[in-house]
């Protein structure tokens, strides 16, 4: 047994931790341990210290002060927290445009460091799986706007926040080996772990039969499965299981003379024709690329102005651990459209606003927004629950009939959260902060 370097602590600290004094001690940062000399020395603060040799060696090269906790059970003394938050690609060196797709990474760091602890991001080629270490980065802003990833050496994390921002990135053979490997590490938290697949949410959320009502009937797409949908529901949409950002999604509608009239939302809208349910398969094979795809009941959507829109919230874990709605928004669709996605050129609109259109008194606004609160805490428990993973934030896209009735269209474990917002700022804020809140609840801290 290696002996590195030595940690200091106060008698005070000793006996607010509780700790069983002997030579040596198990120290954990992230996923490193090593084993220390263990001084104690008197005073009336409760303090720490390690010895260089010992930081070194659990790699701790931060001015920001560890927090540290003993955990009796595996008998060692812990600092941190250390989060890791996992990327697709980031170069080692390069410069960021604050408005690029690099926003919210950048952002996210920025954040960090009013935070206890370390927080760096990473990928899974910068992983050594040899000494359970990682090249992390953590962004360094300039003078002139344009600042820079710098790289430093870090234990494997507490925690992984995973932010992988594609499902083709996803799909990589070098993320998903990686993903497993790190969820196998036994000090290791891991939260937001995959995309989700739109029917395997509808079977989970089947599980839990106070949201029966509130979700559209969905099936998996085959002729027969649109065929009998379209004979129950005048319109219907047809949306790829794995899809995001509105693409993809088809209307169709049946007239009485049984044609179907569709319009696929891609990057441009296009509207076309089939004879029947067999006749649009045929039709739109070349759209779906054989990809898996679902086909929902369409719903008598309320209008803004004659547009329809939806809400999107993005629901998130706290400090505590506890399940909060953090953003509320409305995205009123564009004229002429039924997407209101803001990538298909929706435009976003306060809450209140919306509420107040269709509701008038307070008390009836009141009730709704804790409707919607409730619904959404009982849809992320029941996917938590359902697929045995841990979840931090989930953007849910809800939709409102014209009598006020709820309905979910779309749950999100991976949603974007833009750094520009004609929204309120602190709420844009806390939506970053929240899951490095989270991440420090999960390491125990």
């Amino acid at each position: 047994m290696k002996i590195v370097g030595k940690i200091f602590l106060s008698d005070r600290l000793v006996e607010r931790l509780g700790i069983t004094v002997q030579p040596l001690v198990k120290v954990r940062v992230g996923c490193l341990i090593v084993v220390a000399e263990l001084v104690v020395r008197p005073d009336t603060r409760a303090t720490y210290m390690l010895s260089p040799t010992l930081a070194q060696a659990l790699y701790i090269h931060q001015r920001k002060r560890m927090q540290i906790r003993y955990d009796k059970q595996a008998d060692m003394l812990h600092l941190g927290p250390t989060i890791g938050i996992l990327a697709t690609n980031l170069p080692n060196r390069g410069n960021y445009d604050p408005t690029s797709v690099q926003a919210e990474l950048i952002y996210l760091n920025h954040i960090s460091k009013t935070l206890p602890g370390q927080t760096y991001v990473f990928t899974p080629a910068s992983i050594n799986w040899d000494n359970l270490t990682v090249r992390g980065y953590s962004y360094r802003p300039s003078n002139q706007g344009r600042g820079s990833w710098i790289s430093s050496i870090y234990p494997l994390p507490d925690v992984v926040y995973d932010r992988v921002s594609t499902r083709r990135g996803e799909a990589r053979q070098q993320i998903k080996n990686a993903k497993t490997k790190l969820m196998q590490q036994p000090y290791l938290k891991y939260f937001n772990p995959s995309f989700l697949n739109k029917w395997r949410v509808h079977e989970m959320l089947l599980t839990n039969p106070v949201l029966h009502q509130h979700l559209p009937e969905t099936r998996p797409l085959t002729t027969e499965n649109l065929a009998a949908m379209l004979r129950r529901y005048r319109t219907v949409y047809v949306k790829p299981s794995n899809g995001s950002l509105g693409m993809g999604i088809i209307r169709v509608t049946q007239d009485r003379k049984n044609t179907l009239h569709y319009v696929v939302h891609r990057s441009k809208r296009f509207r076309s024709t089939a004879d029947d349910a067999a006749d649009f398969i045929h039709r739109t094979r070349s759209i779906r690329a054989d990809k898996p795809y679902i086909v929902q009941q369409g719903i008598d959507i309320a209008t803004y102005h004659g547009s329809p829109f939806d809400i999107r919230i993005i629901f998130q874990k706290n400090g505590r651990g506890e399940w909060q709605l953090s953003k509320k928004f409305v995205r009123v669709a564009p004229r002429g459209s039924s997407v209101a996605n803001l990538s298909s050129g929706g435009k976003a609109l306060p809450s209140k606003i919306i509420m107040r259109s269709m509701f008038r008194k307070a008390d009836l606004i009141e009730e709704k927004n804790r409707q919607i609160k409730e619904f959404c805490h009982q849809v992320a428990t029941t996917i938590e629950r359902a697929s045995q993973m841990v979840y931090g934030e989930l953007g849910l896209d809800l939709g409102l009939d014209k009598n006020g009735h709820i309905w979910l269209i779309e749950v999100n474990s991976k949603p974007r959260k833009t750094t520009v917002t004609e929204l309120s700022k602190i709420v844009m804020r806390n939506a970053f902060k929240r899951p490095l809140e989270y991440s420090i609840y999960l390491a125990g801290f």
